[in-house]
């Protein structure tokens, strides 16, 4: 059994958006992780207010889910609520090796958003790297991990989800982030984690401890 939960009208992505100042035509591209519902929810009313904004998911990721409307609804990704003649655009990894992973997406063509393969959780799950700068003329490194980890405490643990159906390959994947974190100065941001935004506001640079 699913869970079904309702969102408001004013927790919509639309509505986020214009809060945060945020025209959705002005939105470059849209980059998913993967389709679950609570990724890819808001994607009927963010394309019908800007319908022209590009979206992505990795090819493995779409192949294995969006050409297979059954898989996705047991997977719970909702296809019924995706728009209409839905097909995003595909990233592969075929740019260069980024720390432990051998090959990665850009985003932009300035190579300063990219996106490396996290599966586990779901077959074809990627997570981004943002190389950002800061007022104070520092650079960070944010690393986006979707639910490739639900929070730092599990990451620290290595604890992979509960609902994967390959906890060694999410393992491997958890494994990756933490090395990338042990190489380079990272602040981690995952989807779940109700610090997220203390992390993102202080600029929290994740401490790894490899097992």
């Amino acid at each position: 059994m699913f869970a079904r939960t309702k969102i408001q009208p004013e927790d919509g992505i639309v509505t986020q958006l214009y809060r945060l100042g945020v025209e959705p035509k002005e939105l470059q591209a849209v980059i998913l992780s993967h389709l679950h519902g609570d990724h890819a929810g808001g994607l009927e009313e963010l394309l019908s207010s800007a319908p022209d904004v590009p979206v992505y998911v990795s090819k493995l990721h779409w192949e294995t889910f969006g050409e297979s409307p059954v898989a996705a609804t047991l997977a719970g990704c909702n296809p019924q609520r995706w728009p209409s003649n839905f097909v995003p655009r595909l990233l592969e990894m075929t740019d260069e090796a980024v720390g432990p992973w051998e090959s990665s997406s850009k985003i932009t063509t300035d190579g300063r958003i990219l996106a490396v393969s996290t599966p586990g959780h779901v077959a074809g799950h990627i997570s981004l790297i943002v190389y950002g700068d800061s007022h104070d003329g520092n650079s960070t490194t944010y690393f986006l991990p979707a639910d490739a980890t639900y929070g730092l405490d599990l990451l620290d643990a290595e604890e992979v989800d509960g609902v994967t159906e390959a906890p060694e390959t999410a393992l491997d994947t958890i494994k990756r982030i933490k090395q990338y974190a042990a190489e380079k100065e990272v602040v981690i941001l995952p989807s779940h984690d109700p610090n997220t935004p203390l992390y993102l506001k202080n600029r929290k640079v994740y401490q790894s401890r490899l097992s």
